[in-house]
């Protein structure tokens, strides 16, 4: 993996995720061939089996298009649950995954952000408190919700995810749909520590915090770095 100082190395790199080409890890097909098709070939790998096993039930019940745990990242054995509100485009129809590496902006700031502090990939396992992509054209649009709505629909798979991670000990809460969707669930974190950061995307990460008044960016930064020294220290 990068070290901080790599980040400012590979802006002339192509892509959304120039962190994770420059690392090979890229997921696109038209940047790498062959890379998100070995990566997919890897989904019932041991750590990540029974999560994917979870995925593929959500899909068949919610009927809904839900993109896999990356076997790159540590699956069950991951200190580290990073949580976000639904899948990206990317997610839903390219890679298929959700994946530090895929190739758009969002996952481009959490692995970079996630590198710097320190969490290897292995470290980390990414998922969505709503698993399917809320806006997705491929739903009629009579058939859609809002993020709200599909979070509460989504809380039993929610539940059940954290049943299936237990070497997580610190879950880190990616804005506020995410944070808002883990709240209402009423889950026990089960002595796990929680932590509340801004989402990575493109438009969050360029605000600044009303509350704080401190660029969002930081405070992302900031709060990875948090989890990593819980998680890092209790996975030892």
């Amino acid at each position: 993996m990068a070290s901080s100082g790599s980040s400012a190395s590979v802006t002339d790199v192509p892509g959304r995720n120039p962190l994770a080409l420059a690392e090979g890890a890229l997921l696109d097909e038209s940047l790498v061939p062959g890379s998100v098709a070995a990566r997919r070939a890897r989904i019932s790998e041991p750590h990540v089996a029974d999560l994917n096993a979870l995925a593929e039930e959500v899909a068949r019940v919610e009927g809904r298009r839900v993109p896999w745990f990356d076997p790159a990242g540590g699956g069950a054995a991951a200190p580290v649950l990073l949580l976000l509100q639904d899948p990206s485009r990317t997610a839903a129809h390219g890679s298929r995954l959700v994946s530090r590496h895929n190739n758009d902006v969002t996952a481009h700031h959490l692995h970079r952000h996630c590198t710097d502090a320190g969490l290897d990939v292995r470290a980390t396992v990414v998922w969505n408190v709503v698993p399917w992509w809320v806006a997705d054209p491929a739903v009629p649009a009579a058939e859609r919700v809002g993020l709200v709505a599909a979070a509460r629909r989504a809380r039993p798979h929610l539940h059940r995810l954290l049943d299936l991670l237990p070497a997580a000990r610190v879950v880190v809460l990616l804005g506020r749909h995410a944070q808002r969707g883990w709240d209402d669930a009423g889950i026990d974190a089960g002595g796990r520590a929680v932590l509340r950061a801004p989402h990575p995307s493109p438009n969050a990460y360029i605000n600044t915090d009303r509350a704080t008044g401190r660029p969002n960016r930081e405070l992302l930064a900031e709060t990875l770095a948090d989890a990593a020294r819980l998680g890092l220290a209790s996975s030892r």
